[in-house]
């Protein structure tokens, strides 16, 4: 806290970046909540609260609305008529008359709600993407105060986590590269012995008080040594982020419906591997009311030919509003749309900024909740198990693992920009009159 308050000459902050690692249960978010309440109570800051999942943000909104009832001379500083504290699930917010706000976000790709901030604090920051980043930064540029900060506080990464900031925070603190950023590292420098009861304490300023040896010689004896060197001891595994995934796994099943739409404006994406040995087709189906919804038709080898795909989305031209054909193989599929003159502004052929933009706008569909899927399994596993690619210098799309096909989630994300961003609808009728 002494050194999230620190101040300069000239009364600003002494640090505009900060990061902090600590194993868990040893007082970050704690800390976070108490500073926020200061920053946005005595000192007229206002502050957003960003966390990876939906459960610690509410968690951290309901600690401080419970603070401030509890807390008259807080409390009275709210916005009277009870609009100080705003309670949707989502929106949460804690509003001052004096203009002041504390507001709770989930992190997407698309923003930080759209307001201006002063204290940006990001929690579960191992978490963090450079989208994400990226999508926050700007809105402490024009803050009131002229004085912008932002606190990173998190835990070492896993090897399946899909953040890079934190990271990269780490490993620029280590090799001295870091600027007038701050670092602030508890950690363990090798795996070790898990019960050097030493080294807990080391680790861990909690210990011995909200931490009881009981619990962690228990977490010793049951957790294997790598991961209690992770979780309880703050180990930094060289290892581990140097594949960037895109999605999760709870932000692709948070997505999954049993009842998918069996009607709506349709887009469809075709998605040719760059080695062209593989293409799969998928729609996105946007109904009149509810979520677009998004499937894989079939994923196939090209090595019996492309000639099906044509066919199919021929056979389908009174349903189809647009299709993007993605991959040099396409050219043939093209071609033979053309040939079954099939109508001529319903094929798009994306340029490597559209796959971008396309993959982005399934990215932030997803993380929002925005699109709906039926949980088809080798789907499910591209979502998730596919690395992130660069695009250009700040696009992004999906790279294949050993586990994930990215035809599959690039096809999906090509049909869902069609659907969202058409002008053609097949089903529409001309009027005479």
């Amino acid at each position: 806290m002494e050194l999230y308050l620190a101040k300069n000459e000239l009364g600003e902050s002494e640090a505009i970046t900060i990061g902090l690692s600590r194993p868990r249960q040893n007082g970050k978010s704690f800390a976070a909540r108490y500073y926020a309440l200061w920053c946005a109570f005595v000192e007229g800051k206002s502050v957003l609260y960003s966390a990876h999942n939906g459960s610690t943000t509410r968690k951290m909104f309901k600690f401080m609305c419970d603070f401030i009832e509890a807390h008259e001379d807080f409390y009275r500083k709210l916005k009277p008529n009870g609009q100080g504290i705003y309670k949707a699930q989502g929106s949460e917010g804690i509003y001052l008359a004096d203009g002041t706000i504390i507001e709770f976000s989930t992190r997407t790709n698309s923003g930080a709600r759209g307001g201006t901030y002063d204290v940006i604090v990001v929690d579960e920051a191992q978490e963090l993407t450079d989208e994400q980043r990226d999508a926050m930064m700007p809105t402490t540029i024009a803050s009131e105060s002229g004085d912008p900060q932002m606190i990173y506080i998190g835990t070492p990464p896993n090897p399946k986590c899909p953040g890079t900031v934190f990271r990269d925070l780490h490993d620029r603190a280590h090799a001295d590269e870091l600027g007038d950023a701050w670092w602030l590292e508890w950690s363990a420098t090798e795996i070790g012995d898990p019960h050097d009861v030493g080294r807990w304490y080391e680790c861990n300023p909690m210990m011995g008080y909200r931490i009881k040896e009981r619990s962690m010689r228990n977490a010793a004896d049951t957790t294997a040594s790598d991961s209690f060197a992770r979780e309880y001891l703050g180990w930094w595994d060289a290892s581990s982020g140097t594949v960037q995934h895109v999605l999760t796994a709870e932000e692709w099943s948070a997505c999954k419906t049993d009842d998918p739409p069996e009607s709506g404006l349709m887009g469809v994406g075709v998605k040719f591997a760059p080695d062209g040995s593989r293409v799969s087709l998928a729609v996105c189906l946007k109904p009149s009311d509810g979520k677009p919804y998004v499937e894989v038709v079939k994923s196939v080898s090209t090595s019996r030919g492309t000639r099906w795909i044509s066919k199919w989305l021929d056979s389908r031209r009174d349903r189809v509003a647009s299709v993007a054909i993605d991959g040099k193989r396409g050219e043939s599929t093209v071609q033979a749309l053309s040939d079954a003159h099939f109508p001529k502004k319903a094929v798009r052929v994306p340029g490597s900024a559209d796959v971008a933009k396309a993959c982005s706008m399934l990215v932030d569909a997803v993380q929002s909740g925005a699109i709906e899927h039926y949980g088809q399994p080798d789907l499910d596993a591209a979502a998730t198990a596919c690395a992130k690619r660069r695009i250009g210098s700040d696009g992004f799309g999906f790279d294949d693992t050993e586990t994930g096909d990215s035809t599959l989630i690039e096809a999906c994300a090509l049909a869902y920009r069609e659907a969202m961003t058409t002008k053609r609808n097949p089903a529409r009728r001309l009027r005479v009159g």
